[in-house]
């Protein structure tokens, strides 16, 4: 089919942290399916499972305080969650899961995106069958926690944490469903 050329113009709305989460969705799906691979699916999961929940308290600072753009950089993303939870009069205990895996999985992110080379000293005692051997690592912290379960418990937690802040923050009940709103026509 032959594509001819058009000029458009619209507006617009993306809700970035939707695309972090279906990002993170896919990974862990993936992660599950297979061994092979199973490592680096669960590092993507941990990774765009803090970009979520990043990207979901731009939105929902965004969505309390008409300011928030201006101001949203020079709040940790650890003070802004504190915040969220008492502004919306939550006042859960952010040392008990599901809370604390937000901070756990903020600090696999930075440990990433700040990342070094390290020297690592360990010994173990594991049971390994011979496949397993051979592919056997002892590996720095945020290596140990590229794990399927530790994948499955972040993703979980993240999206429950973001679903009760959604609803308290008067949101609506699903958070997970809009990706972008699109009007566009002829320019």
């Amino acid at each position: 089919m032959e594509k001819e050329t058009y000029t458009l113009s619209g507006t617009g709305k993306v809700t970035t942290y939707n695309w972090m989460m279906k990002s993170a969705r896919i990974a862990l799906d993936a992660a599950r399916a297979t061994i092979e691979g199973q490592f680096f699916n669960s590092m993507n999961v941990l990774v765009y499972s803090a970009f979520t929940m990043e990207a979901f308290f731009n939105h929902l600072g965004a969505h309390l305080d008409e300011g928030w753009e201006s101001k949203e950089r020079k709040i940790s993303k650890y003070k802004k969650f504190r915040n969220f939870n008492t502004l919306l009069g939550l006042n859960r205990d952010l040392k008990t899961e599901p809370y604390c895996v937000v901070f756990d999985v903020f600090d696999f992110r930075d440990s990433l995106a700040h990342g070094r080379t390290e020297e690592i000293e360990k010994q173990e005692t594991v049971d390994l069958t011979e496949d397993e051997k051979r592919s056997y690592m002892i590996g720095s912290k945020w290596m140990d926690s590229c794990t399927l379960d530790n994948a499955e418990k972040v993703f979980s937690s993240i999206e429950a944490v973001i679903t009760e802040f959604y609803k308290a923050a008067g949101l609506g009940d699903h958070p997970f469903l809009s990706y972008q709103s699109t009007v566009y026509g002829p320019a």
